[in-house]
């Protein structure tokens, strides 16, 4: 149209969208709908949001002359003029610059959702945005960027499918199997990649705007977190908190959602948010999908903003929880995981957490030696994380909450979490009463014994003498914890006392472990003897014995069955 055409044009939809009494098209098809529905509204504008809000529900006459208008609100949100007064202030401050733009083609509305929770942003903008978001939901035309971006790949890909939320599922399905299946052209365009991408991130920052999560978590929502807020994703955080006392069909949804967020973590609009200093400071050049991994690398950094300190130790917590909430450590041990641990795989749901379980199992062998050496790397990061914090061990959580608020509150109660906690359980291993807390703390010794390093008490005090004396031995496999203990037996080595000090009473409580937990097979054996203090005594001994073995054998073969000469003889 030309400019004065197009000026006018935009007149008459201002007004229209004001009072429906101005649209006759409106008037004539929704007569029946508006005494329906909104006989109530009777304020400027409320029509129109009134029958946008029952669009499912209005006659097909209605419905298509309701919905052309609102697709038309998406490309031109200056269309709806009480929206964009009760935005002046956030306009002015953050999107002056699309407003002021001849021909809106939907920036101006993405700017509001981008800048939705400034402190210029009012309730009434607030509410108006969100609601228009919700409006966007039911029907991906809805959208103009998206629909833009994406309608040829939506008519090749989801062809049949409406509603926005299930178009932008389809499509991301779609690129995350291209994506893992790595096939050399992804079936989805590059821009509607793109603007997939913001929609995503749109959606993961309310949970009304996702139905599958809302709908079966409605109940939920209003028995745990009834005041909590909707936007800035409080309310999904809400819910992953409570995520043990949920309704099955909630948990089972929060539980994808968090599988969704790990293998993606710039989804996870909370951490995010909480982080986005963070990650610009220490993880610019980080891949998005590798974020959380960056940020747990640099959490104990001086520089760690103590708030990203805390959100990066919750999603750790939540991604111990189970080995399928951990990209890295699954592909990792994709071989090892059905190899050592099919037991427990075998009574797994789909949708609820093994409790740590498998991770449990993986770190059992790591003690054992036993994992393939991508899947050790793993395994030994994670040891080496939840000897600092307890938390990060669910399993340890889960059968010494009672021990640790009995015998070890004070540490517990830290703010910093260093090892204390599993050091006090150690140091207390005799006290312990419950028979499953104290199967964990001994594990714990056992994995000690296998890798100094995920002993950080025992590493900390013994770190000079680590590089006076095994300087040279490679990390891994207890062979340095072997040097320390030849080091403790030789008298013409001085040791530090408090790494002396730390080595016996690791010797006395590996000593107790043995005696309450004896080795359950030959592989256990062989670790205790190739680990133990006096590993070379019992190698020579075990040598002697066999020998002596060797010389009976020979000399008693001799004597009892001597052969007379004539048989030799003949």
């Amino acid at each position: 149209l030309s400019r004065d055409c197009k000026v006018e044009v935009q007149r008459i939809l201002h007004q229209r969208a004001l009072d429906v009494k101005l649209d006759p098209e409106l008037q004539k098809r929704c007569m029946t709908d508006l005494g329906k529905w909104c006989s109530e509204k009777t304020d400027t504008g409320q029509e129109l949001e009134c029958l946008q809000d029952h669009l499912e529900d209005l006659v097909s006459s209605c419905r298509e002359v309701v919905g052309n208008l609102t697709e038309l609100e998406s490309e031109d949100i200056q269309i709806d003029a009480l929206l964009i007064r009760a935005c002046e202030p956030v306009i002015q401050a953050h999107c002056h610059d699309v407003a002021d733009n001849q021909v809106d083609t939907g920036d101006l509305m993405e700017c509001l959702v981008q800048n939705k929770h400034q402190k210029e942003m009012n309730d009434k903008c607030a509410v108006g945005v969100t609601h228009f978001q919700l409006i966007q939901m039911k029907d991906f035309r809805f959208s103009y960027k998206f629909k833009m971006a994406c309608k040829e790949d939506v008519l090749r890909l989801c062809p049949n499918i409406k509603k926005k939320v299930d178009v932008v599922i389809c499509l991301s399905t779609t690129v995350r199997n291209d994506t893992l299946q790595e096939v050399r052209e992804q079936r989805v365009s590059l821009k509607c990649r793109k603007q997939l991408r913001v929609e995503e991130l749109e959606m993961s920052e309310d949970i009304r705007l996702e139905p599958e999560l809302y709908e079966p978590c409605k109940s939920d929502i209003s028995r745990l977190c009834p005041n909590v807020a909707f936007g800035n994703a409080q309310m999904i955080e809400c819910l992953k908190e409570q995520k043990k006392q949920l309704s099955q069909r909630c948990h089972q949804r929060i539980f994808k959602l968090q599988e969704v967020e790990m293998s993606d973590p710039e989804l996870d609009y909370q951490l995010m948010r909480v982080c986005k200093q963070m990650i610009k400071r220490f993880c610019t050049e980080a891949d998005a999908r590798n974020v959380l991994q960056c940020l747990k690398q640099n959490k104990n950094s001086e520089l760690m903003d103590p708030k990203c300190k805390q959100m990066i130790t919750k999603r750790q917590i939540t991604q111990n929880t189970d080995y399928r909430l951990n990209p890295v450590l699954r592909k990792a041990c994709r071989a090892d995981i059905p190899k050592f641990c099919q037991s427990i795989l075998n009574k797994a749901s789909e949708d609820s957490e093994l409790e740590g379980q498998i991770i449990a199992c993986l770190k059992l062998k790591y003690a054992d030696q036993r994992l393939s050496p991508d899947c050790e790397d793993q395994i030994r990061v994670i040891l080496q994380e939840s000897a600092l914090d307890y938390r990060l061990d669910p399993q340890l959580q889960m059968h010494c909450s009672d021990e640790i608020s009995r015998l070890c509150a004070e540490e517990a109660a830290a703010q910093e979490q260093t090892g204390q906690v599993e050091e006090c359980l150690k140091g207390n291993l005799l006290k312990i009463k419950l028979e499953a807390c104290k199967k964990e703390v001994l594990n714990m010794l056992k994995e000690s014994k296998a890798d100094i390093f995920v002993d950080p008490v025992l590493h900390t005090a013994c770190a000079l003498d680590l590089k006076h004396h095994c300087a040279a031995i490679t990390p891994g496999r207890g062979r340095q914890m072997s040097c320390l203990m030849e080091a403790l037996q030789d008298k013409r080595i001085r040791l530090q006392p408090e790494c002396k000090k730390r080595l016996q009473d690791r010797i006395d409580m590996w000593g107790y472990a043995a005696k309450v937990a004896p080795a359950e097979g030959f592989s256990d054996l062989a670790v205790q003897v190739m680990t133990s203090p006096s590993k070379n005594y019992i190698l020579v001994m075990i040598a002697l014995s066999v020998c002596v073995l060797f010389l009976v054998g020979l000399l008693c073969g001799r004597i009892t069955k001597r052969v007379t000469r004539d048989m030799k003889d003949r």
